[in-house]
């Protein structure tokens, strides 16, 4: 509770109570004119500050409820820049390839020109190469992780390709990488796959056109 809000609401309480205790011993005292319109005007100021008592009281427990509100809109606002302040750094696997860490997963991404031509899902030679030193590290560094595969596109609609949807298109590369990485000795039920497609673009096209192997640490 505020310090400010706390001293005044005891300063009210003990004025309170001096009233009470003054007006008593006036009533006491005798009943002439005087007194009585003494014994009233105390009365009426005692009837305002239990108001004013109220009010307070009111304004401490909406205040109270607005810390608890703003106590729990900081988490999230924490729990959120905590998410999205993970910085990618570069890596010895290669230009194209980032890793970064997110909650409890550790996330390889890998820029979609590394592994595919454009609208292709038929990884390129070169980005097997690629993805046999990450899946080396992987097992050696995490040996009973789970991965999951994720596929991302640009925001271009399908033209020429066969794929109904860039989400059609960003799951078949997310199951290449999937399928390549069972052959490097991941158990294939330690695999899981998804798809975002346009959804969730980076700083360009050809940023955004991705695939991201999250390795899963935590339960």
């Amino acid at each position: 509770m505020p310090k400010a809000i706390t001293e005044g609401f005891n300063d009210m309480h003990g004025r309170l109570l001096f009233i009470g205790l003054l007006a008593a011993a006036t009533s006491m005292a005798g009943c002439d004119t005087g007194n009585k319109t003494n014994q009233q005007a105390l009365l009426d100021e005692n009837r305002e500050l239990r108001d004013n008592l109220a009010s307070t009281q009111k304004n401490l427990d909406d205040a109270e409820a607005r810390s608890r509100q703003l106590e729990y809109e900081l988490g999230e606002a924490n729990s959120l820049v905590e998410q999205n302040s993970a910085q990618p750094v570069a890596t010895a696997f290669g230009p194209g390839v980032e890793v970064f860490q997110s909650g409890g997963e550790m996330i390889v991404r890998i820029d979609g020109d590394v592994l595919f031509d454009s609208g292709r899902t038929s990884l390129k030679s070169a980005a097997k190469s690629t993805l046999k030193n990450i899946a080396a590290e992987v097992q050696r560094s995490f040996p009973n992780a789970k991965v999951r595969i994720t596929g991302f596109t640009d925001t271009d609609p399908i033209k020429k390709s066969g794929f109904k949807s860039n989400y059609h298109l960003g799951f078949e590369r997310a199951y290449a990488v999937g399928r390549f990485l069972d052959e490097q000795g991941f158990a294939d039920e330690s695999i899981s796959y998804a798809t975002f497609g346009p959804d969730v673009p980076l700083g360009s096209k050809s940023k955004s056109r991705r695939v991201e192997v999250s390795v899963i640490t935590e339960d």
